[in-house]
C-alpha cells in the first residue's frame, strides 16, 4: 500500500513548481507606479475635483492682495502663487481643506516649504474663500519668506493634489470626504519678482 503524502507537503512541493516556472519566464514583476503628470504654467489640471491651472509664481515685497503680511524690518517677502480654479463637485467647497497634506486648493505645496498657504480671492474680496459649482475664481496662495530664500528667477517646483471622494457613514453620515490624498500632478516654473514700486502702481 502506498504511503500517504502529507498534505503541506503538496502544498510546498506546488509552490515550488510555481515559482520555478514563474523564475524560467523571468520573475515576479510587480507593476511600476504609473509617472506622476508633469503640467505647465497656463496648463489644466484636475484632481479633487476641482480644476486648477497655475498661472504664474511672484515674490512680493508686500502682501499686495495676499493673506500673508511680511515683516518689513525683517526683510520678508511673500511668495504668491496665483491659480485660477473651477470646483467640479455638484456642492460648493471651502478651497482650504483639513489635515495634512490637504486634498483642497491649499493642498497645492511649493518644495522646500513645509508650511500650508493662506488662501485669498485674488480681486481683494473679503471672507472665507467657497468655491461654487462650475465657476471659475483666480485665488492667491501665499507664504512668508525670508530675505534670502528666494530670489527672481529661481526655479521652483510645485505639487498639485489628487484625492478619493467619498461619503461619511455614522457620525459623519453624509458628509463629502477627500482622503487618500496623493501628489496628482507637478509643476516646475521660475519666480517673477514684483518690484513694492509695480505693487503699489497695481
Amino acid at each position: 500500500m502506498a504511503s500517504l503524502i502529507p498534505t503541506p507537503w503538496l502544498i510546498t512541493a506546488g509552490g515550488a513548481v510555481l515559482l520555478a516556472a514563474t523564475a524560467a519566464f523571468g520573475g515576479l514583476q510587480t507593476v511600476p507606479p504609473k509617472p506622476v503628470p508633469v503640467v505647465s504654467v497656463g496648463e489644466q489640471y484636475s484632481g479633487s475635483d476641482l480644476e486648477m491651472t497655475v498661472q504664474g509664481v511672484e515674490l512680493r515685497a508686500k502682501g499686495g492682495n495676499a493673506a500673508s503680511f511680511p515683516d518689513k524690518a525683517k526683510h520678508e517677502k511673500v511668495l504668491a502663487v496665483i491659480v485660477d480654479v473651477v470646483n467640479t463637485f455638484d456642492k460648493p467647497r471651502l478651497a482650504s481643506g483639513t489635515g495634512t497634506p490637504s486634498p483642497a486648493v491649499d493642498g497645492i505645496h511649493v518644495d522646500g516649504i513645509d508650511e500650508k498657504p493662506l488662501i485669498a480671492y485674488a480681486d481683494g474680496s473679503s471672507g472665507s474663500v467657497w468655491l461654487q459649482p462650475d465657476v471659475p475664481v483666480r485665488l492667491v496662495l501665499s507664504w512668508v519668506v525670508g530675505p534670502d530664500e528666494l530670489h527672481d528667477g529661481d526655479e521652483v517646483r510645485l505639487t498639485l493634489p489628487d484625492s478619493t471622494h467619498s461619503v461619511g457613514t455614522n457620525v459623519q453620515r453624509g458628509v463629502d470626504i477627500w482622503d487618500e490624498v496623493v501628489v496628482g500632478a507637478t509643476v516646475t516654473t521660475t519666480v517673477q519678482e514684483i518690484p513694492a514700486s509695480d505693487e503699489d502702481a497695481s
